[in-house]
Order: C-alpha cells, then sequence, then structure tokens
C-alpha cells in the first residue's frame, strides 16, 4: 500500500476526528501535557492555563532553539505543546479561579496534573466544576492515584519505574537497576490520560454524563509490564537482569558492527532461525542439536550469540540491516535520534514531520501516531508563546473589555 492508496478518501482539509472538542488544560512537565497534546493533534481545540510571567517548567529546561534561551524556544515546551493554545492566568488567586471557573463551562474535557487534592484547595476539583459544567469529563494526572496510602506523594516518572517493578529488570548481567528512557512512562501516562478521556467522551455521547478520570504513572507502568505480575505471583517466576537478551531464545539481542554501529536483531523463532544460518554462511547450525530448536537455543544461548556476534562484527551496520531484512529476518539498526530525524521510512510513513514556526522557520518533530484514512490528524501548529491568546481568549470569548484585561495583567492575575 502506498501513502496515496491509505488516504484515497480522506476529507479534504480535514481538521482531524476531534475537530469540535474543546480541552482546558492546566498542567506541568510533561504527564499532564501530553494528555493534551494527543488531543490537539486529533483536532481537538486545546487551551493551556500558566502562571504569568512564569508558565510551565519546561519553558525553562535545556534545550533551547534560540541562544537567548527564550522560554518559547525550549525544545521541551514546543514538543509536548504543539498545536494547543495558551493564555496566563494564576489560579492561587480568587479572581484567577473565577475565570478558570468560567473557562471550564465550555470544555468537553478538564486535564490537571498536580499533587492529589491541590485542586480541591483551590475550589477547582472535579465537585466544584461538575456545578458549573455537569456534563465534563474531567482527568487527574498523578504518581499514585487520587486515594490509597502514596496518594499525596509527587509523582514522578521515575520513581513509577522503580515501584512497578519495571526498573528491577533493566541493566546489564550483575549490574545495578537501571531506568529505562527517561520520561518513558510520563507519556504512556499521558496517552492513558487521553484514551480514558475519549471512552468518558463516548458514554456522554450516549448518556449526557460526564464523569471523573484518575490517571497514575505508577499503575501505567505496572499495565505495561505484559506478563511479568501474573507470572511473579502465580508462577514465582523472578526475571534477572539480562542486558540486551532475554532468556526466551536466542538470538535476540544487541550487537557491535565493524565500523562502530549496532544492530538489535530478533530472530529466536524457529522460522527465522534457518535464514539467520543462510545470510552468516552457517548452515551447519540449522540442524546442530544445540541450535535447532527455540527451546535449544535459549539453553545454548552464549553460544548462539557468540557466533551471530562474530558475523556481525566483521561487517558494518547498514551491510547487516539490509542483508538480513532481506531475508525476512527481523533487524534494525540503532539510530540515535539525529538519524532518525532523517531516516526514509520515518518521513515516508509521517512518523517524523516538518511544521512551521513563525520566528524559526520549518522544524522537525514527531508526527501522529494513528493514521485516519478519512479524517487525517496532523501537527496543525508549533507550541503557543506564553500568553499568545490571551486577548483572543479573554476578550472575544469571555467577553472582557480592555480595560478590565489591563486591570487583571497589572494585578499579576492575566
Amino acid at each position: 500500500m502506498t501513502r496515496d492508496e491509505f488516504y484515497r478518501e480522506a476529507h479534504p482539509d480535514s481538521p482531524g476526528p476531534l475537530a469540535g472538542y474543546r480541552v482546558l488544560e492546566v498542567t506541568q512537565a510533561i504527564a499532564g501535557p501530553v494528555v493534551g497534546t494527543v488531543f490537539a493533534d486529533l483536532g481537538a481545540d486545546v487551551l493551556r492555563c500558566e502562571l504569568p510571567g512564569l508558565g510551565d517548567m519546561t519553558r525553562w529546561m535545556d534545550p533551547f532553539l534560540d541562544a537567548g534561551r527564550d522560554p518559547n524556544a525550549a525544545c521541551w515546551h514546543m514538543s509536548v505543546n504543539r498545536g494547543k493554545r495558551a493564555v496566563t492566568l494564576d489560579i492561587r488567586t480568587p479572581e484567577g479561579q473565577a475565570i478558570f471557573r468560567d473557562l471550564a463551562r465550555d470544555a468537553d474535557v478538564l486535564v490537571e496534573n498536580f499533587t492529589p487534592g491541590s485542586m480541591d484547595g483551590l475550589g477547582l476539583g472535579y465537585a466544584a466544576i461538575r456545578q458549573v459544567n455537569p456534563a465534563i469529563v474531567y482527568v487527574s494526572v498523578s504518581g499514585f492515584g487520587q486515594w490509597g496510602p502514596l496518594s499525596g506523594m509527587r509523582g514522578v516518572d521515575t520513581v513509577a519505574q522503580a515501584v512497578s517493578g519495571m526498573m528491577s529488570m533493566n541493566g546489564v548481567v550483575g549490574g545495578d537497576p537501571l531506568i529505562s528512557t527517561a520520561n518513558l512512562v510520563d507519556h504512556l501516562t499521558g496517552w492513558q490520560g487521553a484514551i480514558g478521556a475519549m471512552a468518558a467522551l463516548l458514554h456522554r455521547h450516549r448518556t449526557g454524563e460526564g464523569q471523573y478520570i484518575d490517571v497514575a504513572l505508577a499503575d501505567t507502568a505496572i499495565y505495561a509490564s505484559d506478563q511479568r505480575i501474573m507470572a511473579a505471583h502465580n508462577a514465582d517466576k523472578h526475571w534477572p537482569r539480562m542486558g540486551n537478551s532475554i532468556d526466551m531464545g536466542a538470538p535476540m539481542n544487541c550487537y557491535r558492527c565493524k565500523d562502530g554501529g549496532y544492530v538489535y536483531l530478533f530472530a529466536i523463532l524457529d522460522t527465522l532461525w534457518p535464514r539467520v544460518c543462510t545470510v552468516i554462511g552457517r548452515e551447519d547450525l540449522v540442524a546442530d542439536p544445540r541450535c535447532k530448536g527455540m527451546r535449544d537455543r535459549a539453553q545454548n544461548r552464549l553460544f548462539v550469540d557468540q557466533v551471530t556476534a562474530q558475523w556481525i562484527a566483521a561487517h558494518d551496520r547498514d551491510d547487516v540491516v539490509r542483508r538480513l531484512q532481506a531475508e525476512g529476518v527481523s533487524i534494525g539498526p540503532v539510530l540515535d535520534h539525529a538519524e532518525v530525524a532523517q531516516y526514509e521510512q520515518f518521513l515516508e510513513h509521517e512518523s517524523v514531520i516538518d511544521m512551521q514556526h513563525p520566528r524559526y522557520g520549518s522544524l522537525r518533530t514527531y508526527g501522529v501516531v494513528p493514521k485516519f484514512s478519512k479524517t487525517p490528524a496532523r501537527v496543525r501548529g508549533p507550541a503557543p508563546d506564553l500568553g499568545q491568546h490571551n486577548d483572543v481568549v479573554y476578550g472575544n470569548e469571555l467577553g472582557m473589555d480592555a480595560a478590565r484585561m489591563a486591570e487583571l495583567k497589572a494585578s499579576g492575575i492575566i
């Protein structure tokens, strides 16, 4: 299939499958904003509230596109807030809280990711917001959820990896536990929050009922643990740290190539191993008792790895990938992100896209994952400057006059 064939029924100038929905976001860091990013990518109008003069912490985190460290040009902020609108609002003040409730009246979804109880303390929790908008879908993202002995603890991605069991498995043989890619759980949790909100919108469509959604970093990391809770508790299974290999079979590992590059090879299946043997010129190993079946290769994993590694070490990375892929073997080069940004597959499949910024021109970033054949989603614009949409939102949408907005700005409320 080609891209044109996939999109042959696409609606011209599609705004995305969630066009018409409105999301009000008061979030910080990563997990909460990612909920809004998913909605924005799929066409919803996402309005982000940030503190006047300061904004979210991601505006101040390296690296920056601007040598002057412009907080509107921080790569963190520009990545997780693209396609949104932004206003400044101090919800710690009574006037700011009243304005926030006004903004919530017309929202379909509200997203917040402060420590549980914080929004209630400001008079902006679910119970308060549903008084002004009974149909609201209210999403709270936190470290451990809204109840339980750790509910009051600040949520952090890497701590969630630690307590969920994820970190216990990551690391080299005999080494210390290691985190997975930092912010991996933040992003997974943001996706879970978006999935939950969309499911709640479907329920509301059928019944008219809004509801409260509780999404936790630790829960998400556990949810992503595959069969490990089942096996550990019920089958007394324990997993040692094994680096880049597994105990299920071989070859499955990261291998160094002649030119210093790396590849990751997955060929533990009985259908794949003979193909590897053909490429590396070791057809004799197909029937070798040490390698004949998947279990045999698992029991002789070090031998299989050694044979595979020796051949790969004698060839350049791209040659290894080309030759094994040609035989239908699952293998890929270990790319750094600069390579990812120029990789043919990702550009063709719109995994990596270019978007236009009014000051910085064409910027390359990650694209929208789900592809819709009739209502294509797309990144519709860059992340907003701090308070960029104050005049439009407060003036046009809430009906404030210029004098009132000037007063609120002078008092530090907007």
